[in-house]
């Protein structure tokens, strides 16, 4: 009987040494980055006494719809995750620490240490980007999927010369051209068009070469300008001109692939440097391993929102072959003039080109 009593006390003594050394562990191991330089602009005390990173991340994208939605479910509990609690990514969706241009300004003062990006903000942070939205780069998702596997480690080089860190490579998708009064079929349509440009320098000089006079617009007074009549077109996914509930007012639909859109999730190199290294590579390793299924499933989004759009009555227009070979040749000059501008350099441009013809000649139908 003593034996026996003898047993259990060693029993219990032996759990709760252990479970008390796993529970040490995890407080040293959470603890050993308390004290980091700069990491009270980060810290939030939990009321078990734990504490995490909490990293601040605007956004224009609506909480709950397309990439914002798969950034709630995917990437913000996965990021958690495989930090043992300490990264909480803490958001302020649907433009409420305004458009792009806004958020890298509240970044730049550290009232922000993030933000999700469309196209234009990519570009803002990193002008390189634009490479990537050359008019009718590329084709179809096989092609953009091909050149990132080329490109992703020098795609983070570029953000990081730039003071950031790429955190999610993510995408806006093909957009499309939508109209309210012109439906845009034949090249000259655009002529005749009051397009509105809120995408930045490349948008609007696409646009000029078209022949139309683009009028910019700051993303909070798009649906505005639209509605009033000050525009009648624009370009964008399917996902925004549903989350603005611009199909309400929209009649014609273009979807040619007249540009690819990336998008992404950055933080501040500032912040990024504040992690440890380990935490970067548990970060890092974990969206890499879902990059590429997020960007499917933003894809699968737009899909719904035409479909949805078409059904709503909107109507779809489409270009002729021959007519989309005008606008490619009108557009081909874009492409290195912004080499020329400094964005890219020309070295970059042909790279990209040349594993393009390399994809598509192995790939030929």
């Amino acid at each position: 009987m003593k034996c026996k009593k003898l047993l259990c006390v060693l029993c219990i003594w032996f759990v709760l040494f252990f479970v008390g050394s796993a529970f040490a562990s995890t407080i040293q191991e959470k603890g050993k980055y308390a004290n980091l330089p700069g990491v009270q602009h980060l810290k939030k005390v939990k009321p078990n006494g734990d504490f995490m990173y909490v990293v601040k991340m605007g956004t224009l994208a609506p909480e709950g719809v397309g990439w914002a939605a798969l950034i709630k479910e995917v990437v913000n509990p996965g990021i958690l995750k495989v930090t043992n609690g300490l990264i909480y990514l803490d958001w302020y969706y649907g433009g409420t620490m305004g458009d792009d241009q806004d958020i890298l300004s509240k970044m730049r003062n550290n009232q922000l240490q993030g933000g999700g990006f469309s196209g234009q903000g990519m570009v803002l942070a990193c002008p390189e980007m634009a490479l990537m939205e050359l008019p009718f780069l590329f084709e179809n998702y096989e092609e953009v999927e091909y050149i990132y596997s080329k490109l992703r480690p020098r795609i983070n080089q570029w953000f990081e010369r730039h003071g950031y860190h790429l955190v999610l490579l993510a995408e806006q998708d093909f957009d499309q051209v939508y109209s309210t009064k012109i439906p845009i079929k034949t090249p000259d349509d655009f002529r005749n068009s009051r397009v509105l440009t809120w995408y930045g320098p490349l948008e609007e000089k696409v646009l000029r070469a078209l022949s139309s006079s683009p009028i910019p617009i700051r993303v909070p007074e798009v649906a505005a300008s639209i509605r009033t009549g000050v525009c009648d077109a624009f370009i964008s996914p399917g996902i925004w001109a549903v989350g603005t509930q611009m199909y309400t007012v929209m009649k014609y639909i273009n979807p040619m692939h007249i540009r690819y859109s990336p998008a992404g999730g950055i933080v501040t190199m500032k912040t990024w440097n504040l992690l440890p290294k380990e935490i970067q590579n548990a970060v890092d390793d974990f969206v890499m391993s879902v990059e590429k299924d997020f960007r499917k499933k933003v894809r699968e989004s737009n899909d719904k929102c035409l479909k949805a759009m078409y059904k709503y009555g909107m109507k779809e227009v489409k270009m002729t072959p021959a007519e989309i070979d005008i606008l490619k040749k009108r557009l081909m000059p874009v492409w290195d003039e912004f080499a020329q501008r400094g964005y890219y350099s020309k070295i970059e441009l042909e790279e990209v080109k040349a594993l393009l013809a390399e994809y598509r000649a192995k790939n030929k139908k």
